[in-house]
């Protein structure tokens, strides 16, 4: 082949890749600057500044776009480069001066406060002043006195207002955010009730309200009612469960928690006229009381469960709460929540009756004890319940036999309503097998028992063989529905899976019902489930 042939066509090639790649830039080039800002606005706020370099139409075009994410980095990382400190807070204060007239939609912020109020003070200022709509502040590493500028709290164009900072909430005297939808404050302290309630009243329109594990700090009584409030969830498990987690800038949390945990807690009133959905995850070491609650069809208690002498109050506050959910249609609760009930079973009597309940869930690390009188009383008081989900099981000692003392009065919802049972970690204990055998015998429109094993429970060849002969046990036992399938499953991730493969392999859906289904069947169902691998 010719030697000129060859380099011509190479240059041929070079140059069309070169017009397409004009082109292409061209194409970019010829798009709205409104567009062009939408797609920076997907890019971290360094990346969308570094594109000034391209060409002079660019060179300017990030100073409007209208998201903006700056985050200085963990704490380990930036002891490994202390100038990066420095140059983080110069190109923070970069970008805010070039930035053009035009409104931030979104502005988060992640960084240490050090010594560095008045800047970073300076930076929520320019925020406040672009009409933000979306902030999102984490502030820790408090080296002086610190407080937010007053502008934050009458800024008319603020949505959403995320504020997580290791330090005390001081407030200022005017607070009017006439717009906000949706208020989170994380790991902050409430210094005292006046300022606390001014900021709760100071939301006119407030629709999502997230209290995050913040210390009531000198907190006696607050009342939290927003006409139009959906949504709330309040956590108060920071110094419980994480308090060696943090870095240092939680010294301050920790000497105010000591304060709190000494005393009787704050007692924090909500009116719910609107509320929808109310959650709950902490220890109590507050009160909550819910009034003009009807509204609330999703709920969600996690209780943890204090020292021994505590627990009889902690009832009181597990009752308080709810006595305030006797309309909840879905509800959570942490087996905490139903223990603790016990060590006031005097008020067993006076829960209210859950007319609209249809889905209970129970959370707990271990099977429940079915026996547990508060469990009980909670299910004889949803008549109408349809699902029921056991969590990590139940179990139930042998000894209580056929349990006919224990289920005096039986809960109504058992013979009339309650069509699925639900169980993971499943281990096949003897006191599990037990009190799946109870429930299977008095659930009478039961139509479907799943039963989730815990996987790592039966590795073994020997496990597998231990667990078909569970299924076939309790395949045997009697029920009070003939209509009742019992499903099992190795873990919960392969219910979808299980289920295509059987009807493809046997054209038939995976019901082991001893009455309708041969034991071939019942046992390729089993074996399809559960293959050796």
């Amino acid at each position: 082949m010719d030697a000129n042939f060859i380099l011509k066509k190479a240059k041929n090639q070079k140059f069309r890749k070169k017009q397409n790649d004009n082109r292409s830039r061209m194409g970019i080039d010829n798009l709205p600057d409104a567009i062009l800002e939408h797609i920076l606005s997907y890019l971290s706020t360094e990346d969308a500044i570094r594109t000034s370099i391209l060409s002079k139409r660019w060179q300017y075009l990030w100073t409007s776009i209208p998201k903006l994410h700056l985050d200085e980095g963990e704490p380990e990382e930036r002891m490994l480069k202390p100038d990066e400190r420095m140059l983080f807070m110069d190109f923070v204060e970069r970008a805010l001066a070039l930035r053009d007239s035009s409104n931030i939609k979104e502005f988060s912020l992640s960084c240490d406060v050090q010594c560095d109020t008045s800047r970073i003070n300076a930076w929520i200022i320019a925020v406040v002043k672009h009409k933000v709509q979306v902030l999102d502040l984490y502030l820790r590493n408090f080296q002086e006195p610190f407080a937010l500028p007053p502008s934050l709290f009458t800024c008319e164009s603020l949505k959403v207002l995320t504020l997580k900072m290791f330090h005390h909430l001081k407030l200022p005297s005017n607070i009017s955010f006439s717009h906000l939808k949706i208020l989170t404050l994380e790991k902050a302290i409430f210094s005292d009730d006046n300022s606390t309630q001014r900021l709760f009243l100071g939301c006119p329109v407030l629709e999502e309200l997230n209290i995050i594990d913040c210390i009531w700090k000198n907190v006696k009584a607050v009342l939290i009612f927003f006409p139009m409030l959906r949504k709330l969830f309040i956590s108060d498990e920071y110094l419980f469960i994480e308090k060696n987690d943090e870095n240092e800038d939680k010294d301050d949390l920790n000497a105010d928690a000591d304060d709190q945990n000494d005393s009787n807690g704050c007692q924090v009133v909500i009116f719910g006229t609107s509320l929808q959905s109310f959650s709950f995850s902490g220890e109590l070491i507050n009160e909550y009381c819910l009034y003009n609650s009807s509204s609330i069809v999703d709920a969600s208690i996690k209780v943890y469960k204090r020292d021994e002498e505590d627990c009889y109050l902690d009832a009181h506050r597990v009752f308080k709460i709810l006595s305030g959910l006797k309309n909840v249609e879905k509800l959570t609760l942490f087996v905490d929540t139903v223990e603790v009930l016990n060590y006031a079973e005097e008020l067993f009597a006076h829960l209210p009756v859950f007319s609209n309940l249809t889905n209970l869930t129970l959370e707990s690390m271990l099977p429940i004890e079915f026996s547990c009188g508060a469990l009980l009383m909670i299910l004889r008081n949803a008549p109408c319940l349809d699902y029921l989900d056991l969590g990590m099981g139940a179990c139930l000692p042998t000894y209580f036999g056929n349990c006919d003392s224990i289920l005096d009065p039986m809960p109504s919802c058992f013979v009339t309503h309650l069509k699925t049972i639900e169980t993971f970690g499943f281990r096949g204990h003897e006191d599990e097998i037990q009190a799946v055998k109870i429930l299977l015998n008095i659930a009478s429109v039961l139509m479907s028992f799943r039963i989730n094993f815990d996987s790592f429970a039966f590795e073994s060849s020997e496990g597998l063989k231990k667990r078909e002969e569970i299924c076939e046990q309790i395949l045997s036992f009697p029920r009070g529905s003939i209509s009742c399938e019992i499903l099992f499953w190795r873990d919960a991730n392969q219910v979808a899976h299980a289920l295509a493969k059987i009807s493809l392999t046997l054209e038939l859906p995976f019901c082991c019902n001893k009455d309708n289904l041969p034991l071939s069947v019942k046992g390729a169902c089993i074996r399809d489930l559960f293959p050796v691998f």
